[in-house]
């Protein structure tokens, strides 16, 4: 090989090198906002808020449960992107009850939301529309019927995928490694990305949270998703790091090489 083609392969390799190693030492970041949310209400199997603008989660002061679920559309990732971390932020609007757990439970269930939008505080839900999710339909057809919940209230994952303590009122955070395995799941499988129950105390009456839901006020916060990620080099970059490991190796075999006396 000639010093020139030698030299333009190292550089090449070297630069590919260096580029790769970038993309895994530095992680992209996004924000990636609910596409999806709704509340289900325990007193009402035909109540729905797929709409509104609050969530709702935790036990009223009758002892009505209330539970919010969520989902976040992943697909604008790139689809070599490699997980780093990822945290889901709520605000909290209101609540009662002081500081309560409150947790994010995988989905085991399809869902989907319509166009009821309760009025005022929306502590109570409307009548059920055309697609929307409530405590006995995992999707209602607006006529009492649907497609059911395996179980009335949701069908969820029974282990929290990340349980936080929560103030009742600001912005409250959840990350944990089963949240992680969540979204990685999601990444390799779209289909299977059913979002999270959100859980409020249960074990008490009182502990009700209001939240922003997807489709909050004026100057509210959407439930949020932020994952940092690299992107995995592509095949042709591995074969070009391959190329400078082999360079590499047979310029310090070269340089190694005893010195010939004429």
């Amino acid at each position: 090989m000639t010093m020139p083609r030698f030299l333009n392969i190292t550089l090449l390799a070297l630069a590919c090198l260096t580029l790769c190693v970038t993309q895994l030492a530095f992680g992209e970041f996004v924000t990636v906002h609910a596409s999806q949310s709704a509340t289900l209400y325990s007193e009402d199997a035909n109540g729905a808020n797929g709409s509104g603008q609050y969530l709702f989660a935790g036990r009223t002061n009758q002892g009505f449960t209330r539970r919010a679920i969520v989902r976040f559309d992943l697909g604008g990732l790139p689809p070599d992107a490699l997980l780093l971390s990822a945290r889901v932020s709520m605000n909290v609007a209101q609540g009662n009850g002081g500081v309560r757990p409150m947790s994010l439970h995988r989905s085991l269930q399809d869902w989907t939301t319509g166009a009821s939008d309760p009025s005022g505080t929306e502590s109570v839900g409307v009548a059920a529309t055309m697609g929307d999710c409530t405590w006995a339909w995992a999707s209602s057809n607006g006529a009492m019927g649907g497609t059911p919940w395996a179980q009335a209230g949701g069908s969820f994952q029974s282990i929290a995928s990340a349980t936080s303590s929560t103030t009742v009122m600001g912005m409250q955070s959840w990350m944990s490694a089963n949240l992680f395995a969540d979204v990685e799941a999601w990444l390799a499988n779209p289909s299977e990305n059913f979002g999270w129950f959100l859980l409020g105390d249960e074990s008490a009456v009182g502990t009700t949270r209001r939240l922003d839901s997807a489709h909050p006020i004026a100057g509210g916060f959407p439930p949020s998703l932020e994952i940092e990620y690299s992107i995995v080099p592509a095949p042709g970059a591995l074969v070009l790091l391959s190329i400078a490991g082999l360079v590499m190796s047979r310029r310090k075999r070269r340089m190694n090489l005893p010195v010939r006396e004429l």
